[in-house]
């Protein structure tokens, strides 16, 4: 099975300091997130496709063309940054069928993931305070299949919604379905899943371990969490 990692972004929310190192490779405990991110990685994965784009070749430099037994190749977003959906279509030509898709930037649990790919098609999700009101708050029927999305209730912003934590279990199926661009003009990965939600049945499978990168302080209040 192929993994697809989500690291082209600027990470523009970390200042100065994502000028000369993208955000993937900034340290948790002495470890870029990104090898923190393929660490956790299932004994299912055998191949990572690496999006990259923001200072790129550093990435590449860094990891090669392998990462213990997984092959890794790489994709170029030449300097467009549209969005999670966006950088998932360049690889399309890349994947064979089913695939793990993750953001290069957070930080997940290799049994979490390992019960995600476990699932047909699936979203990993975590009960948490949204960041802004601009998260989407997943819902979920009587069995865990995604019905759907809103925004938050001023009440669920204090309270916590479950919010799409990156990972994804996808299929090719996914490219039948238009990218849907969102309100910055970027091209968003859930929103295109909701469609496909209505036809194909995602399970929604809860990642308590799951730690969302957005700041610098995120990473001192990460470190004493990774073992």
């Amino acid at each position: 099975m192929q993994a697809v990692i989500l690291a082209g972004g600027k990470g523009t929310r970390f200042g100065d300091l994502t000028k000369k190192t993208p955000k993937s490779l900034m340290l948790v405990s002495g470890k870029p997130i990104l090898e923190h991110t393929l660490s956790s990685l299932p004994p299912q994965i055998n191949e990572v496709i690496i999006v990259i784009g923001h200072l790129g070749d550093q990435i590449k430099n860094h990891f090669g063309n392998k990462f213990g037994s997984k092959k890794i190749k790489y994709v170029d977003l030449n300097g467009k940054f549209l969005g999670t959906a966006y950088s998932v279509w360049q690889t399309r030509k890349l994947l064979r069928d089913k695939f793990l898709v993750l953001n290069g930037d957070d930080l997940y649990d290799k049994k979490e993931l390992g019960n995600l790919v476990k699932q047909k098609l699936a979203v990993g999700l975590a009960k948490t305070i949204p960041p802004s009101p601009k998260y989407l708050n997943i819902k979920l029927d009587k069995d865990n299949n995604i019905t759907g999305f809103d925004y938050p209730t001023e009440k669920e912003m204090k309270t916590g919604i479950l919010l799409a934590t990156g990972a994804y279990v996808l299929n090719k199926n996914i490219f039948k379905y238009k990218m849907v661009k969102i309100a910055n003009g970027e091209y968003g990965l859930p929103q295109v899943i909701f469609k496909m939600a209505k036809k194909h049945t995602f399970k929604g499978v809860l990642m308590k371990k799951w730690i969302q990168i957005n700041r610098p302080e995120d990473i001192k209040k990460a470190s004493p969490l990774i073992s």
